[in-house]
């Protein structure tokens, strides 16, 4: 356990990874708030005569709703481009036989690159939420913290579920771009489903990014008060990550190396 604890901590030292994810966070931190600092002044600039255009008042909740809309579409993709090689890549450049073939289990394969990782992947993230407060702070004014406390947290959990389903189907196809683009799929499917069964997407894994967007409010929306649903929606994604861990571990039980 310690020997592939060690190796999980190197690769993330040694390898671009360690600064690639905190550096897209924290990009997002700036852009999130910084485009809605600008884009009056840009569509002021963009007008054309004869043509008005009427904006809101945009206030520090668009500016952190701004950040986590982002952190849906681009960070979403870069933890998915991150870690669709995570078992695959590993597999079909025979690192996965060499390293069985040592006394190492697989359940301690999975654990400690499941919980390493996905340490890493909530940390970056944490990192461009602390950023995109600032920023807010600073081009706007005060936002309650609490709240966005909260609401990073109910992120957190859509982000590890992410993650763990990356892994699951990067165990599952041999080919880390096979498994990139289906875990693609589940970043459309879960919204529209949502959509289409309400219960469904209160309760259901994108609940808690759902319940974190109303929560902050946007737009001249007022934010709405949390209540259980969005919470169940997190707790149901802690629980879906670990149960796609331990499906991990029966694919690579399965695995012909």
């Amino acid at each position: 356990m310690r020997a592939l604890l060690g190796k999980e901590i190197r690769e993330l030292v040694k390898t671009s990874r360690l600064v690639i994810l905190p550096v897209v966070f924290v990009i997002l931190g700036i852009t999130g708030p910084a485009v809605i600092r600008l884009l009056p002044l840009i569509l002021e600039n963009a007008q054309t005569d004869g043509i008005d255009l009427t904006l809101p008042d945009f206030g520090p909740a668009d500016a952190f709703a701004s950040f986590l809309e982002m952190v849906r579409q681009m960070g979403m993709l870069a933890v998915i481009l991150l870690f669709m090689g995570i078992v695959a890549g590993e597999r079909k450049n025979g690192m996965l036989a060499s390293l069985f073939v040592k006394p190492v289990s697989r359940s301690h394969y999975v654990f400690v690159r499941w919980t390493v990782n996905g340490a890493y992947v909530l940390a970056s993230f944490f990192i461009g939420s602390a950023v995109a407060l600032a920023y807010t702070f600073l081009l706007f004014a005060s936002i309650d913290v609490g709240t966005v406390a909260l609401v990073t947290l109910l992120y957190a959990s859509y982000v590890l579920l992410v993650f763990s389903w990356t892994m699951f189907f990067s165990s599952l196809l041999p080919h880390p771009a096979a498994a990139g683009g289906l875990s693609l799929a589940p970043l459309f499917v879960l919204p529209a489903l949502g959509i289409l069964w309400g219960p469904l997407g209160d309760y259901g894994p994108y609940g808690a990014v759902a319940g974190a967007s109303a929560a902050i409010g946007a737009v001249g929306i007022p934010a709405e008060a949390l209540g259980s649903a969005p919470w169940f929606s997190a707790a149901l994604n802690l629980v879906l990550g670990v149960a796609l861990a331990a499906g991990t571990y029966l694919r690579l039980r399965r695995m012909e190396l």
